[in-house]
């Protein structure tokens, strides 16, 4: 799902998951936006799955159930701050929506689920194409190339 241009972007307005979530009826807690800051200082390219989210947040002392975890990550890719992800078999990792001008594919390994993101434009060419000579409007195009990384191949060698 592309992020509604007339949003801002999270880096341009810190209360937007606030004005976002009261927009829309649901109720804005501190739980909701300690979620939304770890996808905002994690690395460019990073994919946080719930595991990842829960002992981040244990780690800085939030304590936070798991249903919590599930509810506010399904909101946020309902109003569309996040995009949600199955990447790995019955893995669904969560990233920040980005406007459909920084389309990404991904590399995904089958041994360790590691992701990694690159761009390519003729992918992104190919999925516009496709959705046109079939009568669809594009929103997003992804490509997820699944393999073996470097450091698994050196471990299985």
């Amino acid at each position: 799902m592309e992020q509604d241009p007339a949003l801002p972007s999270l880096n341009q307005e810190p209360e937007l998951l606030k004005t976002v979530l009261n927009k829309e009826g649901f109720r804005f807690t501190n739980q909701r936006q300690k979620i939304l800051d770890l996808f905002q200082s994690a690395a460019l390219g990073h994919h946080l799955n719930a595991e990842e989210i829960h002992q981040q947040l244990l780690d800085q002392g939030e304590k936070i159930s798991f249903s919590t975890i599930y509810r506010a990550l399904h909101v946020m890719v309902r109003l569309g701050l996040l995009q949600e992800l199955e990447l790995a078999e019955g893995r669904k990792y969560y990233e920040l929506n980005t406007p459909f001008m920084n389309q990404h594919h991904h590399l995904v390994c089958v041994h360790c689920g590691d992701v990694e993101e690159f761009e390519d434009a003729k992918m992104t060419q190919v999925g516009s194409n496709e959705s046109a000579s079939h009568g669809f409007s594009l929103l997003n195009c992804q490509f997820t190339v699944y393999g073996i990384c470097p450091s698994c191949q050196s471990l299985l060698g």
